[in-house]
């Protein structure tokens, strides 16, 4: 995305005041499949996505999703989970 579409586009997801917080007081915990980039403060007390294209909540992958809302406390790429059989990529 441009500059343009971050500092006057609110449906892309990453706005200037998003930036600007990423930057000071986010770390980068990972990214999915799909591109979009994972944060957390520094005490893991908030959580957030910086989406890849337009921020699409459905393109966040369920493991990704459960780290969003704390339900699980390690993220998925420092876990080691097999999907069962029966489960859909």
């Amino acid at each position: 995305m441009g500059l343009f579409t971050e500092l006057f586009a609110w449906w892309t997801g990453n706005t200037i005041g998003t930036r600007l917080y990423t930057w000071r007081k986010g770390s980068r915990v990972g990214t999915d499949s799909f591109g979009n980039v994972y944060y957390q403060t520094q005490g893991g007390t908030r959580r957030w996505v910086i989406y890849r294209h337009l921020a699409e909540p459905s393109l966040v992958t369920p493991a990704w999703h459960g780290w969003l809302l704390h339900t699980v406390d390690v993220p998925p790429n420092q876990e080691s989970y097999d999907p069962r059989p029966w489960e859909k990529p």
